[in-house]
């Protein structure tokens, strides 16, 4: 494995949960000799990618991280829509909205928003999760082409903590509807959780997907399609704003 590539697996094992990290942490995570982490981290050091830590025994990511990830939020303006969005539903439904995109087969929290009643569950900015697991990455799943769905599904999904476990094909047919009908709805029973995604090609090759996360008996079964009904309607405002195929001419399901 290159230095590069190793590189870019020590960065990606920081987290919300996970702020700093030191030598012999990483060493152990990549199997790599203490020796590569040292001269590692000090090339990242100097590219500004990671820094010391006060007592200088542990690394957190660098300011040019954080410059790069500016960057990112300034390609895709469309994300402040959504935002806006997000902060319209919540004053209406007691719930927790996320923005995420896919990466290969997880989802990556881009934002959270809080809202009345935030849900017992949270996921942090820069969170990963298998995209299955959660009503917004299903929603997100549903834009992949059919034949890049075949190659990354597994045979079995499951995860522990979460209320999931489908064979391939279920999940597939399950992909299929949330396509077909515009949104995913999922109702987690060992979180006591439920949640509606949507998502939408933000342009340039990137899908943005949003939900509303809620406990499940903050909204009542009877209310939830009024629900579904207004996160469609800012899909399809973001969709329109962006040139979304998928959402041009696409009906609401009635409330």
């Amino acid at each position: 494995m290159s230095s590069l590539q190793n590189a870019l697996r020590l960065l990606a094992m920081f987290g919300a949960e996970r702020t700093e990290l030191r030598v012999t942490d990483i060493a152990n995570a990549l199997s790599l000799p203490k020796s590569s982490v040292s001269r590692l981290l000090k090339e990242l050091a100097e590219a500004g990618m990671v820094e010391r830590a006060a007592g200088g025994r542990a690394f957190h990511i660098g300011s040019e991280v954080f410059r790069l990830g500016q960057l990112y939020r300034a390609r895709v303006p469309v994300q402040e829509r959504v935002d806006e969005i997000c902060q319209e539903l919540l004053r209406r439904y007691p719930a927790t909205a996320y923005l995420a995109v896919l990466r290969g087969f997880e989802l990556v929290v881009l934002r959270r928003h809080e809202g009345r009643h935030p849900v017992r569950y949270i996921m942090e900015p820069g969170d990963t999760i298998p995209a299955y697991a959660t009503a917004v990455g299903r929603a997100l799943l549903s834009h992949l082409p059919q034949e890049e769905l075949e190659r990354i599904v597994p045979e079995h999904l499951a995860l522990d903590y979460r209320d999931v476990d489908a064979s391939r094909q279920d999940m597939l047919d399950e992909i299929a509807a949330i396509h077909e009908r515009g949104y995913a709805l999922m109702d987690d029973r060992k979180l006591r959780v439920a949640a509606a995604g949507v998502a939408v090609s933000s342009g340039g090759g990137r899908d943005l997907g949003f939900a509303l996360s809620f406990a499940t008996e903050a909204i009542p079964q009877s209310e939830r399609p009024a629900l579904v009904r207004d996160l469609m309607a800012g899909a399809r405002e973001v969709g329109l704003l962006c040139a979304d195929p998928y959402w041009q001419g696409r009906e609401l399901p009635e409330s």
